[in-house]
């Protein structure tokens, strides 16, 4: 994938208004296990299993310092990077407009 190029796109939405300015910059998906779960992490109906199925199968990663959000086709997940501790994950059905505006970037330039 060309991360200079969505980052690009991604600024663009991001200056309209369109995505969180705030959401950081497009990276390949590093794998990585989570270790640990916050008691609110699920809250939205994802298991631990799913939510790293989610990091697993990401698209694309924003490292948001400190922590990283993975965002796949079937959800996302959030992670404190210190620890791998999830501490939020949502279904792909949860996903608003900017989510679903990043997976279009990424997925047709």
């Amino acid at each position: 994938m060309d991360y200079l190029s969505i980052n690009k796109k991604l600024n663009d939405l991001k200056s309209r208004g369109v995505i969180n300015p705030y959401i950081g910059e497009a990276k390949e998906a590093l794998p990585v296990k989570i270790a640990s779960v916050n008691r609110h992490a699920l809250k939205h109906g994802v298991t631990k299993e799913e939510a790293q199925s989610y990091i697993d199968n990401a698209i694309v990663m924003f490292d948001q310092g400190g922590r990283s959000l993975y965002v796949s086709e079937e959800g996302n997940s959030v992670i404190l990077d210190a620890d791998r501790r999830l501490i939020s994950a949502y279904k792909k059905s949860d996903f608003d407009f900017g989510i679903n505006a990043i997976l279009e970037v990424c997925k047709n330039g």
